[in-house]
């Protein structure tokens, strides 16, 4: 399962299109990234006997469901 988040994580890296570029995703694609990395664990969960089977496009929806998605009240001054 490390290994398939590491490939997952190697495959959005922005220095595969060029060489100067970043390692690492830039942080305005991290959830769509993060995404593709949890759905790639799930899939060899799935593989590894560890995890419920499901369809492909479950796993995505229960993938999608559990991540955290910020938000904050509005704060106005009393």
């Amino acid at each position: 399962m490390m290994l398939a988040a590491a490939r997952t994580l190697g495959e959005n890296s922005p220095a595969l299109h060029d060489p100067a570029a970043c390692l690492l995703p830039a942080l305005a694609d991290v959830r769509r990234v993060a995404t593709e990395i949890a759905y790639a664990v799930g899939l060899e969960a799935q593989k590894a006997g560890v995890a419920p089977k499901t369809r492909e496009d479950e796993l995505l929806a229960r993938v999608l469901a559990s991540q955290w998605s910020p938000a904050y009240p509005a704060i106005t001054a009393a």
